[in-house]
């Protein structure tokens, strides 16, 4: 069974450096809590960030990776003109390794969505030039969720060229952070507000916003793909119909039908039976696509987690490639 892993990091130094000031307001103790804290848990082994060439290849073989789909995170934390050359630079080098490794890595664009127009035109031209499948897009843009409608340039230039978005979570706002999740040590807090819960939140936030924003309702075509299980959303889609149906919204759906036509979900290395047997029961295996959140999360267990998973061979080949391939044209 083919497996084709659809959130997989590397790293490019300009990008980190050119996040650093907004990082630094949003998550002051983000670096000891995770870039200097290997080997805790979230934390790459040293170097695998930026190995996009063999030694990232040898690890997907040895634990039965066929595909990656490879995204640089964080260029939404550069919020200077310099994001757009930079967002540039990071995807002609991912175009370099994936020209050297065909069929093994395909590309999502690092986009500077602080010039959403650039953001679009860039997105353009690494979808035309070189074959990218979308773009991975972390959290918000100077504190705005992307049904803002300064970001419909973008949204309309996704929905126009026929790839997704694919939406990680963010940092909180720092007065959210101060209030929800401080109070603890520094790693604690910190992790608290990032992997733990905040970063989890905040993406669900943002999807749910783009509904409630009618974002959908203008753009019907446009395909998101949401992590770690669709970040809590799912577990509440019940809910946010019964407390907003389209009566109260003037949508031209209720909120669990957008989930249903336009959002797909992975597990992000979060590798639960109970989450997977709960977003099959709600969402089906047709909305579910595979990723490991390599190398934050290892590879190793990722392929067993799948064949071992209590599903029907059918939806185990769905999740595993067949849903990627289709969505993402492989």
């Amino acid at each position: 069974m083919k497996i084709i892993a659809v959130e997989e990091h590397f790293g490019f130094p300009e990008i980190g450096a050119g996040g650093k000031a907004e990082q630094d307001i949003l998550c002051p103790h983000f670096h000891s809590s995770y870039a200097n804290a290997w080997p805790l848990p979230h934390v790459p082994v040293p170097g695998s960030m930026q190995d996009i060439a063999a030694g990232r290849i040898a690890d997907m073989d040895a634990n039965g990776i066929d595909v990656q789909i490879l995204s640089s995170n964080s260029t939404q934390l550069i919020v200077t003109p310099e994001a757009v050359p930079i967002c540039r630079a990071a995807n002609d080098k991912l175009a370099a390794a994936v020209a050297q490794h065909p069929g093994r890595f395909y590309g999502f664009a690092s986009l500077p969505t602080i010039d959403p127009t650039a953001a679009a035109d860039e997105l353009e031209r690494t979808v035309k030039e070189y074959g990218f499948r979308g773009a991975n897009l972390f959290g918000r843009t100077a504190g705005k969720f992307l049904d803002d409608p300064v970001f419909e340039p973008l949204l309309a230039r996704a929905e126009a060229l026929g790839v997704p978005l694919y939406l990680h979570p963010g940092f909180p706002p720092r007065e959210v952070a101060d209030v929800c999740y401080e109070g603890f040590s520094d790693m604690v807090s910190t992790r608290f507000a990032c992997a733990g819960w905040g970063w989890h939140a905040d993406g669900g936030v943002q999807v749910l916003r783009m509904i409630l924003g009618g974002v959908f309702d203008r753009h019907p075509d446009l395909t998101i793909v949401s992590g770690h299980w669709g970040e809590m959303v799912p577990w509440y889609l019940e809910r946010l119909q019964e407390a907003m149906p389209k009566q109260i919204t003037g949508l031209q759906k209720e909120i669990p039908e957008y989930y249903q036509s336009n959002i797909y979900v992975t597990p992000s290395g979060m590798f639960s039976n109970a989450q997977l047997k709960y977003i099959i029961e709600l969402l089906g295996a047709d909305r579910v696509m595979f990723s490991v959140d390599y190398p934050f999360i290892p590879n190793a267990g990722a392929r067993a987690f799948l064949e071992n998973a209590p599903l029907r061979q059918e939806d185990k080949e769905k999740i595993a490639f067949r849903n990627a391939e289709k969505v993402f044209r492989l």
